[in-house]
């Protein structure tokens, strides 16, 4: 039996050692399948095509009539040749060079696409442009954009980096106007045209990936923003966006602003906006239309650290969910900020705009925390309520609404006391009211 047992150990170590083996062979054998393609087509008035096998050399500026790239070939673009290279049908590489001597451009057809197996690096000069609905996939290791180099996918179907993108000074991607999809990270001291397009953030690892956005200024917004997997991602340098949206994972802000033009949404326990404890960041709403917050609210985790409403030309209000302020809530002059109904708390308010509620909800803001030396109070409910919930003092103070409306306690408004619509009710109690 022992006899047996032993033979049967033996016959599993070979068959480990031999999976091994075959493992390692494999990706001996891919590493000895890599080659150089080098783009070497003649300019003689045609259109050269990358799967032409007569546009390639193995060499830089050799002759022509090597295979074309597949996906184990490192393709460069040099001096050979600056003759725009068109891809007609699927293309593959392991690497893609565009070199600033070759100085020239590479372009996908319409409805194309190019996979590369690594990353992609274009140079000085040098132009990847996509064509309607084209397609580009990169898949491993950081991708560059180097000064002078464009990546031009404004008409692209989608392009997706796998690792990380660098945009260095001087760079240009000019993003879809549908969707970008970074699966690691992305560095920009260049220039990012958003196209009004969606860039979704999925990162898929364990690491820490950081979103380094270069600013706020132009060629540094991003449009609409969507942040999707279970693992974080973090900012580094304040970001503005038009739309933001976190369906899965952390967005760490870093104690960076972010700004809002369009509509917030973060809405589960582990879909959260994130700074550390007593952090300084806010999110500022600076659009010019009305905005929409839904944001998650609990005691561990607040909405915010800090909300900040600027936008004056259209209303700014909570959605769905209260809304929890760790910090303080600050409404700017010509600003409304419209709670509709949702309980919310913070810390501090300074109201230089207008906050707007309909009387029923909850706001919990400690009494030295309440802003009554400036801005509006505006009740527009239309219930009927038995006190008043921001409380009884107040800087400028107006009923627009259906509802009507009782005193709990004597009223004072230091500013102007404005009944555009609805019912102020002092009958009971003998309250008293000063102006």
């Amino acid at each position: 039996m022992c006899g047996e047992k032993d033979k049967k150990k033996y016959f599993v170590f070979i068959k480990k050692k031999f999976l091994i083996f075959f493992i390692l062979f494999s990706l001996t054998s891919f590493e000895v399948l890599a080659a150089n393609r080098f783009w070497v087509a003649p300019n003689d008035g045609t259109t050269k095509y990358y799967d032409d096998d007569a546009n390639w050399s193995n060499v830089s500026g050799g002759a022509g009539g090597f295979s074309a790239p597949v996906q184990t070939d490192i393709v460069t673009f040099d001096n050979g040749s600056s003759v725009t290279c068109t891809i007609r049908r699927l293309a593959k590489a392991l690497q893609l060079k565009l070199k600033s001597n070759f100085n020239g451009t590479v372009k996908i057809n319409n409805n194309k696409t190019l996979r590369i197996t690594e990353h992609l690096a274009i140079y000085n000069g040098s132009t990847l442009e996509l064509g309607n609905d084209s397609q580009l996939y990169t898949n491993k290791k950081t991708s560059y954009i180097y000064s002078g180099g464009t990546l031009s996918a404004a008409n692209a179907k989608k392009v997706q980096f796998y690792a990380v993108l660098v945009i260095q000074n001087g760079g240009t991607f000019s993003a879809p106007s549908k969707q970008t999809v970074f699966k690691g990270g992305f560095r920009n001291s260049g220039t990012l045209t958003h196209n009004n397009g969606t860039i979704i953030f999925a990162p898929k690892d364990f690491q820490t990936y950081q979103v380094e956005t270069g600013g706020t200024g132009t060629g540094k917004e991003f449009y609409n923003v969507i942040k999707s997997g279970k693992k974080r991602l973090k900012m580094n340098g304040d970001m503005q966006v038009n739309d933001f949206k976190i369906n899965k994972g952390v967005w760490d802000v870093n104690g960076n602003d972010l700004y809002v033009k369009g509509n917030y949404t973060v809405n589960a326990t582990n879909r959260r906006e994130h700074t550390n404890p007593d952090g300084s960041t806010s999110v500022i709403f600076n659009g010019t239309s009305d905005q929409t917050i839904t944001a998650f609210n609990s005691n561990a985790t607040p909405s915010f650290e800090n909300l900040t409403i600027k936008n004056t030309s259209g209303v700014v209000s909570f959605a769905t969910h209260a809304v929890g302020i760790d910090g303080t809530l600050t409404i700017d002059s010509g600003a409304t900020l419209d709670i509709e109904g949702n309980n919310f708390d913070a810390t501090t308010l300074v109201n230089n705009g207008t906050l707007q509620l309909q009387g029923g909800e909850t706001i919990t803001i400690p009494d030295g925390g309440k802003d009554t030396n400036s801005g509006t109070i505006t009740y527009d409910g239309s219930g009927s309520y038995t006190d008043l919930e921001y409380g009884n003092d107040y800087y400028n103070l107006t009923f627009n609404s259906t509802g009507t409306y009782a005193l709990g306690g004597n009223l004072n408004v230091d500013g102007a006391l404005t009944i555009t619509d609805g019912t102020l009710d002092v009958s009971s109690d003998n309250r008293s009211i000063n102006v």
